[in-house]
């Protein structure tokens, strides 16, 4: 299947074809995500790494940030060899480091794209740790994909979906999103589709007539949109704005999904 648009309208304005065209290249990241493979590969949501309940001391918290990380000899190099990566946009420079002492092999609960699962995951003992860290094995991370391509960034609300409902039939896909009041905004849809992933930008539409220079406080409400694809969702990856996938649940929608 190459790419289609739902819905799609000649001469959109200027901010929405802005919010089309990060919905293209958002699925442009994904091209070569295997969505037919059997099984699917795991799509995290929040990385390998699950720190439970943060650090004692802030050094602590911008050791594990700056991958400054340190263990005794008995603690297996693969497992914490993903916390010695340090995170984007860490300062370099650290004041400190984070020292592990203890690691066994067990299962903890992570997010992916198709909900929350548990695997197989090391269970690391940190000394400034507030409980415990999870990083999942090689074996699950090896399961894992990811686009090589950062996240988009820009100014175009880059999380804009909060998540996904598809129907029983698999086409039939409501997303839910923070946008403006009901009183004053109806939202339209621009649905993207290509072979392997698919992505949804809400086009706001204001409902009733504001008078010049009048204030519009910037208010969040929870939106709902329904759109047809042209096939079934499968194994293809709804993705956000800047490209980050949106978990998805299966057979039941929202009661409101057509209500916008």
């Amino acid at each position: 299947m190459g790419e289609s648009v739902t819905g799609a309208r000649q001469g959109l304005p200027d901010r929405d074809a802005e919010l089309v065209r990060a919905a293209r290249r958002a699925v442009g990241r994904w091209t070569d995500f295997p969505a037919d493979a059997d099984p699917r590969p795991l799509v995290l949501l929040d990385g390998p790494v699950r720190v439970t309940k943060g650090f004692a001391t802030g050094d602590a918290k911008l050791a594990f940030l700056q991958g400054a990380v340190v263990a005794e000899d008995y603690v297996p190099q693969d497992a914490i060899r993903m916390l010695c990566r340090p995170a984007d946009g860490a300062d370099p420079r650290p004041r400190g480091q984070l020292r592990i002492v203890g690691a066994e092999r067990s299962e903890a609960e992570f997010a992916t794209d198709r909900g929350h699962q548990i695997l197989p995951a090391w269970r690391l003992k940190a000394a400034a740790a507030l409980g415990p860290i999870w990083v999942l094995t090689a074996e699950v991370q090896a399961r894992c994909w990811a686009p090589s391509e950062p996240a988009g960034q820009g100014h175009i609300g880059p999380h804009i979906l909060r998540l996904g409902a598809v129907g029983a039939d698999g086409s039939d896909l409501a997303v839910e999103f923070t946008g403006g009041s009901r009183r004053l905004f109806g939202y339209d849809a621009e649905a993207i589709e290509t072979q392997t992933a698919v992505c949804v930008a809400p086009l706001p539409r204001m409902t009733v007539r504001i008078a010049p220079r009048t204030a519009i406080s910037a208010e969040g409400h929870l939106r709902t949109l329904l759109v047809t694809l042209a096939e079934s969702l499968g194994g293809r990856v709804l993705v956000n704005l800047d490209g980050t996938p949106v978990p998805v649940t299966w057979g039941e929608l929202p009661r409101d999904a057509k209500s916008l």
